[in-house]
């Protein structure tokens, strides 16, 4: 048999081989029939929630975005865990006409129809991170209403569990702050109590008091010098007193010897211990030789010169006083330098501490902010601009696509047959295919004239065909009523 090369070769080869491609068509057709109509339908509802910034700013940071993706696909996470799902499936009655699967499968499937997606907002920087505008929460089942009901129940399971978990991080992220912002305030608090201390300890050494110590060194230097100076006078003043009213002779004496003494006295005191013997035999001697000085003068004299003596005592007081604060103040100023490297670290330590207790302080008003904002109902929101609804017609993709592309099928292994029949038996039939077969140009041509047992053959073979479709398209149309029903 040549190459069939026109529309009369191919309807003979129909004809002639019309039973067997009729019977491949038929088994064909029905079988993908059969497939398509035994895939459940699917009806597919869509629900899409948006989310809408706080109030208080237009455009939120990316770390409000970030903080709201994260928060959404834990909450994505938490309404596709096992048991989630496996509840939804029990509510729904889902899969009750597929008694045969198993949890996992069942959960497999659910996933498979149920999807969660996320539109980013417009000009977000891309990654797990972006900022999310709007979620599209899409169904499919095999029931219209079971995957309306199921959208719209994924939709409030989302809705109620971003409150929720907003609160409750919001609440437990106040907690953490505060808790954080009092051990600051307790640090910082105890660095300033050890600083009042050292202060208190050493209000001498503070910097700020070198001009006043300056000023006081000078001014007691001063004053020391004034104090030796009166003294000076007093004590000459003292003697004249002594010496002009005691008379010629053994008096004299006794205020040169007691003049004498109070000299050697001072002298052992330089060089001698205080509890020595003979500064304690000279400070005797001293003392008597003044009492019995003191018997020898006038009363008023003797008056005039215990008034000089309690000056001098007062004197010689306040010039010991000023000799004790003088090193005092020697000490302190040359403290200083090490008191300000004290008073440095302190202060140090505290800005340290000051500059994490500000972050705190500040994020704890901006969170203090959006609680509020949130609960007067002006903080970030979700609202459902599109809720589910019973789709009036099943998706279009499954089974019709099995049955367009068995039929497809069906139509090229009819065709298939038909050419493998036509091969097996080789026939040249006509002069084309006489001259393209053996190359020769036929020398003359009659046409066939079947015998009337080959016609009969024929009319069988087309009314074998015509019941072989006849029986097909019967055996379709029970199917699809049986399935249909």
């Amino acid at each position: 048999m040549g190459p069939i090369t026109g529309l009369t070769e191919f309807f003979g080869m129909l004809r002639r081989r019309g039973p067997i491609m009729a019977a491949v068509l038929v088994v064909g057709i029905y079988l993908a029939l059969s497939h398509a109509l035994s895939l459940p339908r699917a009806y597919e509802a869509i629900t899409v929630i948006q989310i809408q910034p706080t109030l208080m700013g237009a455009a939120p940071g990316a770390e409000a975005e970030a903080d709201t993706a994260s928060r959404l696909r834990l909450i994505e996470q938490q309404l596709m865990a096992r048991g989630n799902i496996l509840d939804m499936i029990d509510r729904y009655n889902l899969f009750d006409d597929a008694p045969e699967l198993s949890d996992d499968e069942r959960i497999a499937q659910f996933r498979q129809n149920a999807r969660v997606e996320f539109i980013p907002v417009a000009g977000g920087a891309p990654g797990a991170d972006a900022g999310v505008s709007a979620m599209l929460i899409t169904v499919r089942a095999g029931r219209a209403e079971d995957a309306a009901n199921l959208a719209n129940d994924m939709a409030d399971q989302i809705m109620n569990g971003n409150e929720t978990t907003r609160r409750r991080r919001t609440a437990d992220l106040i907690a953490t702050l505060e808790a954080e912002d009092r051990r600051a305030a307790q640090a910082v608090a105890e660095v300033e109590a050890r600083l009042a201390a050292y202060r208190a300890v050493n209000p001498d050494r503070m910097p700020e008091n070198m001009e006043f110590l300056a000023a006081e060194q000078t001014r007691l230097q001063a004053q020391r010098s004034a104090l030796i100076i009166s003294l000076q006078a007093l004590e000459r003043e003292r003697l004249a007193i002594e010496v002009g009213t005691v008379e010629e002779g053994p008096r004299t004496s006794v205020a040169q010897q007691l003049r004498v003494l109070e000299v050697d006295l001072a002298q052992a005191r330089r060089t001698l211990a205080p509890n020595h013997p003979e500064v304690q035999r000279l400070e005797e001697q001293v003392e008597r030789l003044r009492v019995g000085n003191a018997e020898l003068l006038a009363p008023g004299i003797s008056r005039q010169v215990d008034l000089i003596r309690e000056q001098e005592a007062a004197l010689n007081a306040e010039r010991a006083q000023i000799e004790r604060r003088l090193p005092q103040i020697d000490a302190a100023i040359a403290a200083m330098p090490e008191a300000s490297a004290e008073l440095a670290e302190f202060g140090r330590q505290i800005a340290v501490m000051e500059a994490p207790r500000a972050a705190i302080s500040e994020r704890l008003s901006r969170i203090q902010l959006e609680q509020r904002l949130t609960d007067n109902d002006h903080g970030e929101r979700m609202v459902v601009l599109e809720r589910a609804t019973p789709a009036d017609y099943p998706l279009s993709s499954g089974r019709r696509r099995v049955a367009v592309l068995g039929a497809g099928t069906s139509i090229a292994m009819a065709l298939i047959a038909g050419f493998l029949m036509e091969l097996m038996r080789p026939v040249l039939r006509t002069p084309g295919q006489v001259r393209k077969s053996l190359g020769v140009e036929p020398i003359a041509v009659a046409r066939y004239r079947p015998s009337p047992r080959a016609r009969i053959m024929a009319r069988a073979q087309d009314m074998a065909s015509l019941g072989i479709l006849g029986f097909g398209v019967l055996a379709v149309v029970i199917l699809m009523l049986t399935r249909t029903g």
